[in-house]
């Protein structure tokens, strides 16, 4: 359990790092952290590179602190970035401009009108014409 001279540490070390002061009392379930340091395997090899995005992670503050220790915080690195590791590097990373999106890969057939259904997966695609064969039920 944390006790207060804890929590006023660590709502300390994260206002330095950057995160805002209301953090410790207002973080969010889940989060998105950005690396601002190179992710290596145990060769030394880059298998992340910087820019590259860690969905889903914990949003508690200690998580988040221990992570920040390690380069990974909630916004982009870049030139106006401030952190430790983007100064010490330079850090210049290309964003996309516009989001890829995946191009749906399975269809299913109507069996009342024909209408082809499209979506990225099997399951979702019958998922869809579920919801497409509800507009069939008020026309009859």
């Amino acid at each position: 359990m944390v006790n207060l001279s804890d929590r006023q540490r660590m709502r300390n070390e994260l206002v330095a790092i950057g995160y805002s002061w209301e953090y410790i009392d207002e973080w969010q379930p889940k989060t998105t952290l950005y690396r601002h340091t190179p992710g290596l395997n145990v060769d030394g090899e880059e298998t992340f590179p910087v820019g590259s995005a860690i969905k889903g992670v914990p949003g508690s503050p200690d998580y988040v602190l221990k992570k920040a220790r390690l380069g990974m915080f909630p916004f982009l690195p870049g030139d106006t970035c401030e952190c430790k590791w983007c100064i010490a590097n330079k850090v210049h990373v290309e964003l996309p401009t516009e989001p890829v999106k995946a191009e749906p890969q399975e269809t299913v057939d109507c069996q009342e009108c024909g209408e082809q259904v499209s979506a990225l997966t099997k399951s979702g695609a019958l998922s869809r014409l579920r919801v497409h064969m509800k507009t069939h039920q008020g026309t009859e």
